[in-house]
């Protein structure tokens, strides 16, 4: 019996400790349930047994978030060719340095989701801890593309062992605490999303102030001491009970989750239509954000002026992903959908609009949305799956959305060497209005017939 499955329950038979979500979570599959109407007394079942360990799942809530933030507070995002050229290296060995970190988190996406659901979240995450940190300290001895190779192929790894764990190990714990504290809300994907947006906009700063104080070489160092920090994190981590799965055959857990995966994808078209915005949405928000900066350049946006509206951009983008749920309680699941896809459309019209003042307005709508999304469609799908497969299925979508970037971005670079940069931003919207029409709006009017018949019980 596939159980990973949560179920909506009528409002005649639901109990204060089987309470709905708020929001997007109260349309969950009705169908699903009817089929396997077991499904759910699983679940309560789960539900009803006491946390083992409060205080270690505590101190969960605070290690996850900095191993989190950590991990993203990235100095070299914002000087990534200057970093690279300090070790000697042209714009054509940046690339193929590139391309292989993506390629390698890419291939081992998967493979990790898997690997932190049979043998453990926190086993995975401290092995992707101390490959992080590896990578970094290689960095005081590197000297040429072989050894940047060798880094690139550490952090390629550690990325993919460290996502989609991160979010299990917390949702998962959020979710024990809340069999102890009935009224606590389950934000785990909200706090992940927040603090790494803020630690990338920090970062950002940072970087820029480090570079006229020290230097490239206190960058790389100051960058060594978050990597070690992601791994001191990882020590302080705890399993969840639920986390732990016992030990089967290989073969019957691969049937499993094929079993699970095919019926994930059979559903409902609402649940189709919701995996295919979790990995193409984020594919032509990312596309937008770094064409934004190409597009401050042709508008002769001073290089000085980067860091600090680049820190700004990703504080939007934490107070609207931290505010999602209350905008989603407030004008309805529905019209939250239709609000962020207003702002894409507007903000990557503004960016083609050939004026600085509203290519700054059309940066922050983006990053506005990014925020909303980010939040509530990961936190809905995350309702809708149980604990055995959670690492699995993020780290599918996280494959499904690093694909669909290597293809698209491979497919906009030919448009911008073809046509240029404003026709390029144009097919972008185009592409934005084509998933808008096809997958935002139909999840749009799902939500809001489903809404009508609880608006009249």
């Amino acid at each position: 019996m596939l159980r990973w499955l949560i179920c909506r329950n009528s409002e005649n038979t639901e109990k204060p400790e089987e309470r709905k979500p708020s929001g997007f979570l109260l349309f969950g599959s009705a169908t699903a349930q009817e089929k396997d109407p077991t499904m759910n007394k699983v679940s309560v079942a789960q539900r009803a047994s006491e946390p083992s360990n409060r205080p270690a799942l505590m101190r969960n809530l605070r290690a996850v978030l900095l191993l989190r933030g950590a991990q993203r507070f990235m100095l070299i995002a914002s000087i990534l060719v200057p970093f690279f050229a300090h070790y000697g290296q042209d714009i054509q060995e940046i690339f193929w340095l590139e391309s292989f970190y993506a390629l390698t988190v890419l291939l081992m996406e998967v493979p990790s989701g898997y690997l932190a659901d049979r043998y453990g979240r926190v086993a995975v995450l401290r092995a992707g801890a101390v490959l992080w940190s590896l990578s970094w300290l290689l960095l005081l001895s590197v000297d040429d593309f072989t050894g940047l190779m060798v880094f690139e192929l550490l952090g390629g790894i550690a990325t993919a062992l460290l996502s989609g764990a991160d979010l299990a190990l917390l949702f998962d714990t959020e979710r024990e605490l809340a069999q102890r504290e009935a009224e606590r809300p389950n934000r785990a994907v909200r706090k992940l999303f927040v603090i790494g947006m803020v630690a990338e906009g920090a970062a950002s700063l940072s970087a820029t102030v480090l570079l006229f104080n020290g230097g490239i070489n206190l960058v790389i160092t100051t960058q060594t001491g978050c990597g070690l920090l992601v791994f001191l994190a990882s020590l302080f981590l705890y399993e969840p009970t639920r986390s732990r799965q016992p030990n089967t055959p290989r073969h019957g857990e691969f049937q499993k989750l094929c079993n699970v995966l095919g019926a994930l994808w059979r559903q409902s078209v609402f649940m189709r239509r919701l995996l295919g915005a979790l990995c193409s949405w984020p594919v032509v928000n990312v596309l937008a954000i770094w064409l934004m900066q190409r597009v401050w350049v042709e508008l002769e946006l001073g290089l000085v002026h980067f860091g600090w509206i680049w820190c700004l951009l990703q504080v939007v983008g934490a107070v609207t992903g931290h505010v999602a749920h209350d905008a989603e309680r407030l004008i309805g699941p529905s019209r939250v959908i239709y609000l962020i896809a207003a702002l894409a459309l507007a903000g990557l019209l503004m960016l083609g609009a050939s004026d600085l003042a509203l290519a700054l307005i059309g940066s922050v709508l983006l990053f506005a949305a990014r925020g909303f999304f980010s939040v509530l469609f990961m936190d809905a799908m995350n309702h809708r799956i149980e604990s055995e497969y959670r690492a699995t299925i993020n780290s599918l979508l996280g494959f499904g959305f690093r694909l669909g970037f290597v293809v698209s971005a491979g497919l906009l670079g030919w448009v911008f060497a073809e046509f240029g940069l404003w026709i390029t931003v144009f097919f972008l919207t185009t592409m934005t209005l084509t998933l808008c029409l096809t997958l935002m709006l139909p999840l749009a009017n799902a939500l809001s017939a489903q809404s009508a018949p609880d608006s009249r019980s």
